[in-house]
């Protein structure tokens, strides 16, 4: 199984063989799936709206990131914190399992998931995401672009 990490903006260079799966708190309404659905496709054939829920930081309040206001920590905010804590009571294998399920069931063989902030912004979960796949023995890193 192969899994990358990239950002909403991004989806529109992904190729047909790519399952873009969110795990931002809130997505574009473009992405967002018709009411009663779970999912869309695309004029490009690319899966809209999926959603992996237990990697979904639950935050009370706002969730905005407090190194937005400051220069100190940047990546090792509280927020960040909060989010590897939240990735230690994933079930890894129920999760493996609902993505294998995923890429069967439409015919594809890479899972995208899908953060909110740009590679270059250190608070993002794409760091823990990618740390936490790769010490469960799966390589996953920053989807390259030109695809």
């Amino acid at each position: 199984m192969k899994i990358y990490t990239s950002y909403f903006y991004q989806i529109r260079n992904f190729k047909q063989n790519m399952i873009p799966i969110s795990t931002a708190l809130s997505d574009p309404e473009w992405f967002k799936p018709p009411i009663g659905k779970e999912y869309y496709i695309d004029k490009r054939g690319i899966i809209c709206g999926l959603r992996y829920e237990p990697l979904i930081i639950q935050s009370q309040g706002t969730h905005c990131c407090p190194c937005e206001e400051k220069e100190i920590l940047k990546g090792n905010c509280s927020t960040m914190q909060e989010y590897r804590q939240l990735l230690e009571t994933v079930d890894f294998n129920k999760m493996i399992k609902a993505f294998e399920f995923c890429l069967n069931k439409f015919n594809k063989d890479i899972i995208v998931l899908i953060v909110y902030e740009a590679p270059n912004n250190p608070c993002s979960e794409r760091v823990s995401l990618q740390e936490y796949f790769c010490s469960h023995g799966i390589n996953c890193k920053e989807l390259n672009y030109p695809i």
